[in-house]
C-alpha cells in the first residue's frame, strides 16, 4: 500500500521554498541564556551532548559553546559577555533564557536577502561582505532568523580546548574572562 501524497507537498511541486531555492541547509539552533554553566546539565551531561568548540565575539559581546548531537554540530549555548548588553533585552523578557536564533547556511547571501525582501519578510543585518543576514523574530514566528554564508566546519577543536577553557576565556577569540 502506497501513501497519498499531496501534489503541493511533492518534489516536483511548481512552488519550492526558499530554502530550495537557496540551497538553504540548517546548521544549528542557539540556545540563549545568563550563563551557558547553567545549561551544560542539560545539553551535555542529560542530553550527550559532545563539546566541538567555544569563542567569544568581543565586538558584540557574547561567548558560545557549540555542541553536537547524534554527529551533528547543532547546539549552540550562548551567554553575554561580562559588561556586554548583547542579550539584555532578550533575557529581560525571558530571564530563564530560551531559543534566540534558528542559523540556515546559503550559498548566497545577497540573493537570499533579495528572495525574503521579494516576500515581505523585511530583512536586515546583511553586511557589504553579504557574510550573514537577518529576519527579525517579529516576522519569524518569536525567533530570530539568521542565514549565513556556507562555510565547513572546518577544524576539531577538541583537540586544542575543552569547554572548561572556553568558560575561562580561552576559546577562540578568548578575552580571557571567566564566565560568570
Amino acid at each position: 500500500m502506497t501513501a497519498h501524497v499531496p501534489e503541493s507537498a511533492s518534489l516536483g511541486s511548481q512552488e519550492a521554498g526558499l530554502a530550495d531555492e537557496l540551497g538553504a541547509t540548517f546548521d544549528h539552533v542557539a540556545v540563549a541564556g545568563r550563563r551557558i554553566r547553567d545549561m551544560l546539565p542539560l545539553w551535555r551531561d542529560t542530553l550527550g551532548g559532545r563539546f566541538v568548540v567555544g569563542a567569544d565575539n568581543p565586538e558584540i559581546g557574547w561567548r558560545a559553546v557549540r555542541l553536537e548531537l547524534g554527529g551533528i554540530w547543532c547546539v549552540e549555548l550562548i551567554e553575554p559577555l561580562p559588561g556586554s548588553a548583547f542579550l539584555d533585552s532578550y533575557l529581560r523578557h525571558r530571564p530563564e533564557g530560551g531559543l534566540h536564533h534558528v542559523t540556515f547556511f546559503v550559498d548566497d547571501v545577497r540573493a537570499a536577502f533579495e528572495r525574503f525582501a521579494g516576500r515581505g519578510y523585511e530583512p536586515f543585518g546583511a553586511d557589504h561582505e553579504w557574510f550573514q543576514m537577518f529576519v527579525h523574530p517579529n516576522r519569524a514566528g518569536g525567533v530570530l532568523l539568521q542565514l549565513m554564508r556556507r562555510m565547513s566546519h572546518g577544524q576539531d577543536y577538541r583537540s586544542v580546548m575543552t569547554v572548561e577553557d572556553v568558560l575561562a576565556g580561552r576559546g577562540y577569540r578568548g578575552t580571557g574572562v571567566s564566565s560568570p
